[in-house]
Order: structure tokens, then sequence, then C-alpha cells
């Protein structure tokens, strides 16, 4: 076998960066050979940005993953907010590779989770977990997204889902309220519109509707473009006993709430009795907000509420989930080729 067989392409293709990862593949599982992280605003367009990665000397790989903030169809996608196409066709031709695989990157971080240490978990509801049964991940970073595995000859398959963008469903008064003043902005209000990166400014604005921001925080909102980690900072310095700001912890405890009852519906639709993976870049840096006491009784509601109740809940908090999901795709790729080499 040459070099060039024994090497794997993992790639996690979020909205605003991109991480690629070079594995050995006879050492898989293991430390990646080589990983990088890109600004993607830095970049025309994958295909460039792949090219970059590729051309620094490293070897070169045959079998290719990439977990992309997108729905794939037939192995391509236009990913949902950034202005990049993808094909794995086209990558397949264009940088050489035997085989290419393009997975939804919640079907990534669904492959991921499932192969994490404990150390990489941090339990919120210890619940009693199914053997077998469905779980569901939710991954809050710039959008929302969302996916769930279901239990398959021994392992486990994930399936993607669009329910981010499903229709926001308010549970009180004061969420009927954000409902129609997000109308004012857009003509439909997805569940992603307010529980995300995305949506933190939203919600913002909309308490600022409801009481007052401190001076100190408007000057630093004014000073950026980006708003969110703005605000996310000055909620857990509030709630952390430093500087008051009781906006932005109102802020971000909407979002919490939200976040909950959404991971509800999918435990509902999907019946996630194996457990709710809660990810992406927002879960992990809210873990002071999503504690039991805010996120249960939101969570565990209605009809069900007792069955909701025994759902295992664990935040992932290692950052290179979808990273690592991608990597198990390529070397399920690179096995599938060795065993047709072989004739098996």
């Amino acid at each position: 076998m040459t070099t060039r067989n024994r090497f794997l392409l993992a790639g996690d293709i979020g909205a605003t960066k991109t991480t690629l990862a070079l594995f050995d593949a006879a050492g898989f599982p293991g430390q990646p050979v080589r990983q990088q992280t890109y600004r993607n605003g830095l970049f025309a367009n994958f295909d460039d940005l792949l090219f970059d990665f590729l051309d620094q000397h490293a070897p070169a790989p045959t079998s290719a993953c990439f977990g992309v903030a997108g729905p794939v169809s037939a192995n391509a996608v236009k990913m949902t907010n950034l202005n990049w196409s993808i094909a794995g066709v086209s990558l397949q031709a264009r940088h050489g590779f035997e085989r290419v695989q393009l997975h939804n990157d919640l079907v990534a971080t669904a492959l991921g989770a499932i192969h994490l240490p404990a150390a990489d978990l941090q339990p919120l509801n210890p619940g009693i977990q199914e053997s077998g049964g469905v779980m569901a991940v939710l991954a809050p970073g710039t959008g929302l997204g969302e996916a769930f595995l279901v239990h398959h000859h021994g392992g486990y398959f994930p399936y993607p889902s669009e329910g981010g963008h499903a229709s926001f469903a308010p549970r009180n008064g004061e969420q009927i309220d954000l409902l129609a003043f997000m109308l004012q902005r857009y003509a439909h209000v997805s569940v992603e519109r307010v529980c995300s990166g995305l949506a933190i400014p939203e919600l913002f604005a909309f308490m600022a509707t409801r009481c007052q921001a401190p001076e100190w925080l408007l000057a630093e909102l004014a000073a950026t473009d980006d708003r969110t980690p703005v605000i996310v900072r000055a909620g857990l310095a509030a709630l952390q006993g430093k500087r008051s700001c009781d906006i932005a912890v109102r802020t971000l405890t909407l979002m919490v709430e939200i976040l909950a009852d959404e991971a509800a519906n999918l435990a509902l639709k999907t019946l996630a009795m194996g457990g709710v993976f809660l990810g992406g870049g927002l879960a992990p840096r809210l873990q002071p907000f999503l504690t039991p006491e805010r996120f249960m009784p939101v969570f565990a509601r209605g009809t069900y509420r007792d069955w909701l109740a025994r759902i295992p809940i664990r935040i992932i908090c290692n950052p290179h989930t979808a990273l690592l999901g991608a990597a198990y795709g390529a070397a399920a790729l690179h096995k599938d080729a060795e065993n047709a080499s072989a004739g098996l």
C-alpha cells in the first residue's frame, strides 16, 4: 500500500470557519497527522481553501469525508448561511480523491458524539438510557442544527434533519410577544431565528423593548460587527457576579428556554429514549445557563412530562465532534475501498 493510500481527510465546514484534518488510516482512530482551521471569509469558495490545505507538502489522501452546514442531496450541498456550493463529484475530480462523502454537519456531529469519551460529555439530566433507543442531537451555533441516530445492525445510523428551520412555536406570553416582534422583521420565524448565534442579537433587541441596556454594553455593541459574543460575555459575567447586566442575562435565559423546548420537540418526534445531545459552539459556552433547574422544567412538560424527564441529556464539550464524525466517515470509505479491492 502506498503512502497515498494510507491517509484520510476529514473536514468540518461551518458558516464561519472550516477545520480540516489528515489521519493515518493504519492508526485510526488516533490523533490527526495535521489539522488546521481556516476563516471562510478569506476564501472565495471551498475549493480554494482545500487547495491551500493540500498544498502544504502533506501526504495526499484518497478517502475524504466532510460535514457541511447545509442540506446534502446527491452528495452535493448549497450551504445555508454561506454562499458556497460543494459537490462530491467535483472534489473527487479536482483533488484526485478516490472516494468523497458529504454529510450534513449535524450528521457528522451525531457520528462523532457516539464516539466521544465520557470526559467530553457534561450530564445535564442523567435519565435512564434505553439500550438501542433513538438519540437526538441539537447544535446551536451560527444556526441551529438537528439530527438523530437510529440503532441499526449493532451500531447507530445517523439521519439528517432541517428541524431548525421549522416554525417557532411560543410557549408563553413572553414568547408570543417575541413572535410578534420577529414577524415585524421576517415573513417566517423559524426556531433558528430565535435559538442560535444569529438569533442572540434579535433576542437582545426584543429584550431592549422590555428593559434598559446599560451604556457600557451599548458602547461595546456599537464598536463591533459581531454582537453575539459581546452579549454572551456580558450575560456570563453577570451570572458569575461580576458586572450586572440584566438584559444580557434575560436574553440568554430566553434562548436557553427556547432550546429546551425545541429539544423536547425533537425528542418527542423521534422518541429519543437513547438520549439527547446538545452541541454546537453555543451549548458548551452557555453551560452556566444550561442548568437542570433552568432546562428541565421547560423540557419535561405536557402530556409526556414524566417520559421526557427520564431522557438522558448531555452537553457535548468537545469542539471537534463534527470533525471526529467526519473522520469516522472517511475511515468507513477507506474500509469499503479495501473490502472492494479484496473482493469482499
